[in-house]
């Protein structure tokens, strides 16, 4: 049996270039005379309530290292012999896998004085040549993957001034006609985070090249609204970034302006930005509390980019104005703006938070929370949704989209790794405006946790409608952990307006069995949301930040550091053709090792499926199209390619080019006899042996077209 597994772990070693996955060459077996006291132990795990607890658990977590952890601690006696007897008693005979050879050295190094006891001191020292548990999470990684995580970059690292204070939710957006730019934005601590422009409120981070490299720069000024906080006796600091890109290739940013002296004034301001975010004027003052002292919060944006919409061009935001969720719209980019009340879910109940999404048809959509609260604490809070159809002038009555145990503002909203700020459920939505299958179907993602369990056990969650909001379904569990106690939260949603594909991100607390170090994974569903893929971890290790070697981010009271905001209410995603834009709020770069930057943003792109082809190209010859295209260097496992005719964003798939073998110096081509060749625009895509496509190529037509 160990002979069969050594081979499958040289043959896949190989293939990795994995040497530490090299077979075992000494044997490590129990002296004959435990046999029979592993065979009593192994007889009273069966009834051991801690054990089978344990073992419980690790349905669905075979690789992940706490819970493993868990149970090997649990196990008295060598994996190894576990699962030995366990074949015996079944009365089956198995190859022993790898990953039992992989619990048997952990095991070794959780029980020392046992693994001495029962193999003696060399037997006990861990075999280096059998894989450990991360490395055995590689090759899986690499056996099953379908998607491919761009390096975490460091957003700050090329910044003449680096952050020196928090940088907390953030928002990213792809620039609609050119994917290459990149705009985020965050809260960062006005005064004491000093870039060229002086005082901030809001910190913007930029790309031209897809996040390769970031400049940073800050918003407009309050004095550029018109607002002077000096003259009331205070100082300005911003929140809630939020940002959208119109298909005019100008990008808006709407936040809260906020002006402390002695009480915090509000106000929602928009700006704009036509250089790809290098530049910002301020445009408007959505709504001014500063002389009312209302409160306003928690402001988001939408924008109309289509074309078919009687209403295309117009901006949205919605926030909530004294627990009343308010919404506003302009039709000048953000220079004068025309205000609307939301319809409540109950006079009784307190509105709070509020995301918009818009429909190709011009429908445009939001998701609000509510709940109710006395004199103690809060109770009974509820997602619901309303919408327009006729440019945000009126809205339809709510309907519910989910009551969640969550409770904002309760005294059960305060998970471990963010017990200062806390934490709401804060649904988010979107539509897909694509033309795909699933088009028109609107999702809102959530976190929530199971009735009767707590705050340190959240779940992310989906629920969709194909009604235009009058009806939900029942919530689609998008972690994938398992049973285990993990915590996800902080879940942002963003459909592919090209694939139609839901993709989510979330904090994660997967790794860590005391749910306090927090990843950053991620899904999509490529079936109208009623299932999602394998989850996909995008923190990955990064010598951008000064603690390298880890992924995750600690905002806990384990940090000594942290700030007040820790992860805040929200990350950044922005789906696009097959990718998937991530930003986050990470402290790798100070915690756990301290560096002066307290916090700084991190960003990575995740491509779903094999890259697009290079070089793509059309011809007409008489009565056919010609296309060629050329392998992408880094695509792997390929089967073929999809080729699609594109015409007003409508993607036709015509064809499936199979192909054997893989040449970067190989020409694909295909014909497409059609009567008129120019009358067409083309796209290729890659497709995987399991059937994954990656992103469209560029839209290519014949030369002249």
């Amino acid at each position: 049996m160990r002979k069969k597994t050594r081979v499958a772990i040289l043959v896949l070693s190989a293939a990795l270039s994995l040497p530490a996955l090299l077979a075992a060459e000494r044997e490590e077996t129990v002296q004959p005379r435990f046999k029979q006291e592993m065979l009593t132990q192994y007889k009273r795990l069966q009834t051991d309530v801690q054990f089978q607890a344990a073992r419980k658990q690790l349905r669905g977590n075979v690789l992940n290292r706490p819970v493993v952890d868990t149970y090997l601690r649990a196990l008295t006696i060598p994996p190894l012999e576990m699962f030995n007897l366990e074949m015996r008693s079944r009365r089956i005979d198995l190859a022993v896998p790898d990953f039992i050879e992989t619990y048997n050295e952990r095991w070794k190094e959780l029980h020392p004085e046992a693994a001495r006891r029962y193999y003696g001191e060399e037997g006990a020292r861990r075999n280096p040549h059998v894989a450990s548990i991360e490395q055995l999470r590689q090759l899986q990684d690499i056996t099953e993957k379908k998607v491919v995580v761009g390096p975490n970059r460091n957003m700050a690292i090329d910044a003449a001034f680096p952050p020196v204070f928090f940088q907390s939710e953030v928002q990213i957006v792809v620039n609609p006609n050119n994917p290459n730019q990149l705009v985020a934005g965050s809260n960062t601590a006005a005064g004491r985070d000093i870039i060229t422009c002086g005082r901030t409120v809001q910190s913007i981070l930029y790309s031209s090249n897809g996040g390769a490299h970031w400049d940073r720069t800050c918003a407009p000024a309050a004095i550029n609204y018109g607002l002077d906080c000096a003259a009331l006796g205070g100082v300005t600091s911003g929140s809630d970034p939020a940002l959208v890109w119109n298909t005019n290739n100008e990008v808006f940013l709407s936040h809260l302006m906020i002006c402390f002296n002695g009480n915090f004034l509000f106000s929602v301001v928009s700006a704009r930005s036509q250089d790809g975010g290098a530049t910002w004027s301020a445009r408007g003052v959505v709504k001014d509390s500063w002389q009312t002292g209302e409160l306003e919060d928690k402001e988001f944006l939408a924008v109309d980019n289509h074309p078919e919409s009687p209403f295309s061009g117009r901006l949205y935001t919605c926030w909530g104005h004294q627990n009343d969720e308010k919404i506003a719209y302009s039709t000048d980019g953000g220079a004068t703006w025309t205000e609307r009340d939301l319809p409540a879910w109950s006079p009784d109940s307190l509105d709070i938070n509020c995301e918009m999404a818009v429909q190709k048809d011009g429908t445009v959509h939001v998701v609000m929370e509510t709940v109710f609260c006395d004199a103690t604490d809060c109770h009974d809070q509820w997602l619901y949704h309303t919408r327009s159809s006729d440019g945000g002038n009126t809205w339809s009555a709510p309907s519910l989209v989910a009551k969640t145990n969550l409770v904002a503002f309760s005294s059960g909203s305060c998970p471990d790794a963010q017990n200062f700020r806390c934490v709401g459920s804060l649904g988010a939505i979107d539509v897909d405006n694509s033309n795909g299958e699933c088009s028109g179907t609107a999702y809102v993602g959530y976190s929530d946790f199971p009735a009767g369990g707590n705050v340190n056990n959240m779940d992310i969650l989906v629920r969709r409608s194909t009604d235009r909001g009058a009806t939900w379904s029942a919530p689609v569990q998008v972690n994938d952990d398992g049973p285990g106690g993990n915590l996800q939260f902080l879940p942002f949603l963003s459909v592919d307006p090209i694939k139609g594909q839901p993709v989510l991100a979330w904090a994660d607390g997967r790794e860590d069995p005391a749910n306090l170090s927090m990843d950053v994974y991620a899904s999509r569903s490529t079936n109208c949301g009623q299932k999602f893929k394998k989850n996909l971890k995008v923190t990955q290790p990064s010598n951008e930040f000064n603690n390298s070697t880890i992924s995750w981010s600690n905002e806990s009271d384990a940090n000594p550091n942290r700030n007040g905001n820790q992860f805040g209410d929200y990350m950044g995603v922005d789906a696009r053709n097959g990718k998937a834009y991530v930003a986050w709020t990470d402290s790798r770069h100070f915690f756990p090792n301290f560096n002066p930057q307290r916090e700084n943003i991190a960003f990575a792109v995740v491509t779903f499926g094999p890259p697009a082809p290079d070089d793509v190209d059309a011809e007409s010859q008489e009565q056919t199209l010609k296309l060629t295209w050329k392998d992408h260097p880094k695509a792997a496992d390929l089967a073929g390619y999809n080729v699609y005719r594109v015409s007003k964003g409508v993607y036709t798939r015509i064809a499936h080019v199979s192909i054997s073998g893989k040449s970067l110096t190989a020409i694909r081509t295909f014909s497409d006899p059609v009567k008129s060749p120019g009358a067409f625009s083309y796209a290729v895509a890659a497709v995987d042996h399991r059937g994954e496509e990656g992103p469209y190529s560029q839209v290519v037509s014949p030369a002249g077209q």
